[in-house]
């Protein structure tokens, strides 16, 4: 299997994700994808409109993984999702070498409150919002 690629497009993930921190920012989404055939991850899109928005943008026959920010001052404070997804149709190859990833993007992000695995319907993002929102 093939290690993952955080260094290529280092600034721009980074960049995205301290947009995600920045309170100031009204950026609180961004989804992240393999360039082309490589394990290079990449930005592939950035938003406002929470999870809801985000949830949207997931692909079945794609890997990609979102970072999220949710929450308020009466919730604790805002918190920061990974969402790792993967397609239901990609292939098991794929899903097995994905999966290896994710151990290296959370060190490489380090600001999450948690990691949700999703692989399924997009029609579960409800239960998904409200956790995120009430964690």
């Amino acid at each position: 299997m093939r290690a993952i690629n955080l260094d290529t497009y280092s600034l721009s993930l980074l960049t995205a994700k301290e947009d995600i921190l920045n309170p100031r920012s009204s950026t609180n989404w961004a989804l992240f994808t393999y360039d082309g055939v490589t394990n290079n991850l990449k930005l592939a899109d950035s938003g406002a409109g929470g999870v809801v928005e985000l949830s949207g943008k997931f692909h079945i026959a794609r890997p990609l993984y979102g970072l999220c920010r949710a929450g308020s001052a009466e919730t604790g404070g805002p918190r920061v999702a990974m969402i790792c997804w993967v397609g239901p149709n990609v292939d098991e190859f794929r899903r097995t070498e994905c999966a290896s990833h994710v151990p290296a993007i959370k060190a490489f992000f380090n600001c999450t409150s948690y990691c949700i695995g999703w692989s399924g319907p997009v029609v579960g993002w409800a239960h998904t919002q409200a956790g995120v929102h009430s964690s």
